[in-house]
């Protein structure tokens, strides 16, 4: 789990650096960013505050894990979802593809064979 952090309140902050040291990466390269105040960058956002669903103060350091993970698990899954989702559709329409392939082989094949039926006949009640 690579993490960065955001915060406006420069003491949160030092604290969440204390505590994440090892998990703290740049914002570009991080699984998500742990904020005090939403912000707008396209990454997932896990929210520390007072009213926060996700963390509230005050927190101790196994509280912060337990919520972080779970969070993480959280967005694994949901990413495992749309994954699955996106196979899902993919499938479909490689199923839908296979389908018309084969009706259009069939109806190839049913004209080729009544072509070949059609000479055959002409040729049989040639020779009668």
């Amino acid at each position: 789990m690579k993490l960065a952090l955001e915060c406006k309140d420069i003491i949160l902050e030092s604290t969440l650096q204390l505590f994440l040291k090892e998990h703290l990466g740049r914002k570009k390269d991080c699984d998500f960013i742990v904020v005090d105040e939403k912000i707008d960058f396209d990454k997932p956002q896990f929210l520390v505050g007072k009213n926060s669903a996700q963390l509230s103060l005050p927190f101790s350091k196994e509280e912060l894990f337990k919520a972080l993970n779970d969070f993480d698990m959280a967005l694994k899954k949901l990413a495992e979802q749309k994954a699955n989702e996106k196979i899902k559709a993919l499938e479909e329409k490689i199923e839908k593809i296979a389908e018309d392939f084969k009706k259009s082989y069939q109806e190839d094949i049913e004209k080729a064979v009544d072509t070949l039926k059609d000479r055959l006949i002409k040729i049989i009640n040639k020779e009668r």
